[in-house]
């Protein structure tokens, strides 16, 4: 698990979903775009949640190491449509 941290805010989601969010700001970054992305995450209490990030160039967003949680969020479907919108950007298109 990650504790993805952006301003003074973090939530709590995958391994997988983090670095996904993370190199997607990265490629928003580099072309100058943003976007907003609805992280499947977990709250305080283990139960599943979604969080809405709006990643833009001007704002930093960090990845830092978690406890494992046995209720982890699903999020397969997240990931795969992130690492399309990702390569997109990246194409230019």
């Amino acid at each position: 698990m990650k504790h993805i941290i952006y301003g003074l805010a973090s939530v709590l989601t995958t391994d997988d979903a983090a670095y996904a969010v993370l190199d997607y700001a990265a490629a928003l970054a580099q072309a100058g775009l943003s976007d907003t992305v609805h992280v499947p995450t977990v709250d305080r209490w283990g139960m599943p949640s979604t969080s809405s990030i709006l990643l833009a160039p001007a704002i930093g967003v960090l990845v830092q190491a978690a406890p494992d949680d046995e209720l982890q969020p699903e999020t397969a479907q997240f990931i795969s449509e992130l690492r399309w919108r990702t390569e997109a950007v990246r194409a230019g298109g």
